[in-house]
């Protein structure tokens, strides 16, 4: 039995990259650089992969029962792409929804500015969504289901919350929140979400744990930046930003297209190899990643990021008597094969904390590993 609670530390935001701009103008530059037309009425938006446990194909659906002036914009690709553009055919709804491909990280808070609602409907596997949260610091309204962190999140203020699968119920959540006041939705963002906000909880959690100030962090995450590669690679390179006011952060990261030891924005950046294939890249992180922390000073916290990261803050601690963190970045790190939940219970007897991106990830959490 693990009898460990698991605490919740939300993500974060870049709350000066994204931010509320000119709602007229953005419409305009939307246009100009994605080539489409916007709706007078109500622009929704979706940002992030297209795969089925994202749940947009009941947000094309939802199309039904909103205006017929209205226009839906999805972001992203993913394996389930071509099944809704023929979705969007079938339904002739091909004058409404736009696939606007990936779009530059850097593109992201215009495009959210031309917007009236961001919509998450998803139906499982979801954490704490980074989309999710980039639309709210831009001011955007959200509609979201009782997956992940929406409900944690999204009050009567910000959104609406709805049923899985239920496009009936999304068409109603976004008709009721088109109008909400935008400046409200972005303070209560700078005032919880903010990376500056989430270091200093992260960090008095750290000291904490430590029972004294904590000098160096190391944070073991197979991605990192650049953001293109995930929304995890993010996270922890912002967090580590803000934290390194406060005291030495290093990264130990999978070394994606040849990127090798460097230091970025104040943070160490130690590369290993990277091994192409799912199974494979995490199984050779976690040993590369091992090898490479028993090679640097001691820390006085190791956290890893999932169970690939996890195993690799076990092992560095053993050996430097450091203490130890695991991190679930939402319910996909908790769910799967009886091999990851064997791996999940190892890491889980030997860590000093473990965190999770929501309450619901940390339930499922409790629930496995107990």
């Amino acid at each position: 039995m693990m009898n460990k609670t698991i605490k919740v530390v939300p993500n974060g935001v870049n709350t000066s990259q994204f931010k509320v701009m000119i709602r007229e103008k953005q419409k305009t530059w939307v246009a100009h650089t994605f080539g489409v037309d916007l709706s007078p009425d109500l622009n929704i938006i979706n940002t992030g992969r297209l795969s089925h446990e994202k749940g947009i194909s009941y947000l094309i659906e939802a199309l039904e029962y909103l205006p017929p002036t209205t226009k839906l914009f999805l972001v992203g690709g993913g394996v389930q792409k071509d099944e809704l553009k023929r979705l969007v055919k079938e339904r002739d709804a091909g004058g409404q929804v736009a696939f606007l491909g990936k779009v530059g990280h850097e593109k992201l808070p215009g495009l959210l500015n031309g917007m009236d609602v961001f919509v998450l409907p998803a139906i499982g596997m979801e954490g704490f969504s980074n989309a999710m949260l980039e639309a709210m610091a831009c001011g955007l309204p959200v509609v979201t289901t009782t997956i992940g962190a929406g409900p944690e999140v999204v009050t009567d203020e910000i959104g609406a919350v709805v049923e899985t699968k239920n496009p009936r119920q999304l068409a109603d959540g976004i008709m009721s929140c088109s109008d909400l006041d935008r400046m409200v939705i972005r303070k209560y963002v700078e005032e919880h979400f903010s990376f500056d906000i989430v270091a200093d909880y992260v960090y008095d959690m750290y000291a904490r744990l430590c029972g004294k100030e904590v000098e160096n962090i190391c944070y073991c995450s197979l991605y990192a930046p650049p953001y293109q590669l995930s929304g995890a690679g993010m996270q922890v390179h912002e967090l580590s930003k803000q934290l390194s006011r406060m005291c030495d952060v290093s990264v130990i990261s999978a070394g994606i297209d040849g990127s090798r030891d460097e230091v970025m924005d104040g943070v160490h950046y130690y590369r290993v190899k990277y091994m192409k294939g799912e199974a494979m890249s995490r199984f050779c992180y976690s040993l590369l990643g091992s090898l490479k922390g028993r090679s640097l000073d001691r820390f006085d916290v190791v956290d890893g990021r999932n169970w690939e990261g996890g195993l690799v803050s076990v092992f560095i601690s053993k050996r430097k008597g450091s203490k130890s963190v695991m991190s679930f970045r939402g319910e996909g790190a908790v769910e799967g094969p009886w091999v990851k939940n064997r791996i999940n219970r190892y890491i889980a007897r030997r860590v000093d904390l473990m965190t999770a991106t929501d309450r619901r990830t940390a339930e499922k959490a409790e629930r496995v590993l107990n």
